[in-house]
């Protein structure tokens, strides 16, 4: 881990906050303490940070998930769940063992993966990233499965917060703009140019150059053997085409929206079946199609 003075505003906030999570979740820090702290900050520093992204406002997030959680009737299923949007999600095991066991070709999903697994711990955005990139960006894998293994490996894991977030990040509940993505491959990068995380947590990768770091299957087969790494054999190629995957997560959520607000979210499992097999035959209709016009 790096020197508090090494690291930037942003890191040393993400690590406060999860810091702090874990400590009022196992009731070592009184919510209520922590907040009459800050106010008193607040009343000698002039300039400061205001909600939804200040300190208190991450309290405030807190307490609003804490709400929800305990006014809602299965709140951590989708079925039974009032508020939660019936979406016929993928059930392929091994896309989602791949994702959970860092083996997805993508270094900077696998690198925030293995952060996970070592320390417990990994900061909010690249917890944004790889639950996006499980659910609604790319694998369109269920969130119940992606926040089992949140629950199981994170050192701050909150039952409301865990729930809420993934529920939010999968686009089932709070938030439904779904064609916002978060890139595996570009957003990485705009915190980390050089991929110095992912160097650290896979190493195979260690001396693969910047410009082909977050994407290392398009790096020239000798600039892989020169960095002592062969894609599909010291480091697995991607399991989807990003571009395409997301394209197809888009379209099936696009119908998943239109059913439930069809029947104003009350969609029963055969309509979502059969919406499933829907979507797979269009799927590989368009497939077929375009094999033929190449």
């Amino acid at each position: 881990m790096k020197p508090v003075e090494d690291m930037g505003r942003e890191e040393m906030l993400g690590r406060l906050i999860q810091s702090i999570e874990g400590n009022t979740n196992f009731g070592c820090l009184s919510s209520r303490y922590f907040y009459q702290r800050l106010q008193d900050v607040y009343k000698n520093v002039k300039n400061h940070t205001s909600p939804p992204v200040s300190l208190v406002g991450q309290l405030l997030w807190r307490d609003f998930f804490y709400t929800v959680g305990f006014g809602t009737p299965n709140f951590d299923q989708t079925k039974g769940n009032r508020i939660c949007k019936q979406i016929p999600w993928n059930e392929d095991d091994a896309l989602f063992v791949a994702w959970r066991e860092a083996k997805t070709g993508y270094p900077w999903i696998d690198a925030v993966m293995v952060q996970l697994h070592r320390w417990g711990w990994v900061h909010h955005l690249a917890r944004h990233a790889v639950a996006c990139f499980l659910t609604r960006g790319d694998l369109f894998i269920h969130w119940e499965k992606g926040r089992d293994v949140f629950e199981r490996l994170l050192i701050d894991s909150d039952w409301s917060i865990n729930n809420g977030n993934w529920l939010w990040l999968s686009c089932s509940s709070f938030f439904y703009q779904y064609h916002r993505i978060y890139s595996p491959t570009t957003f990485g990068k705009k915190y980390d140019p050089d991929g110095n995380f992912i160097r650290y947590f896979i190493p195979v990768l260690r001396d693969m150059p910047k410009e082909y770091i977050y994407e290392p299957w398009t790096a020239p087969l000798d600039v892989q053997r020169k960095a002592s790494c062969r894609i599909g054999k010291d480091y697995p190629r991607p399991v989807i085409d990003h571009a395409s995957a997301s394209h197809d997560c888009k379209r099936r959520l696009a119908a998943a929206y239109t059913l439930n607000k069809k029947t104003n979210n009350l969609v029963s499992e055969e309509e979502i079946d059969l919406l499933r097999r829907k979507l797979e035959q269009d799927q590989t209709k368009a497939s077929s199609n375009k094999k033929r016009k190449v």
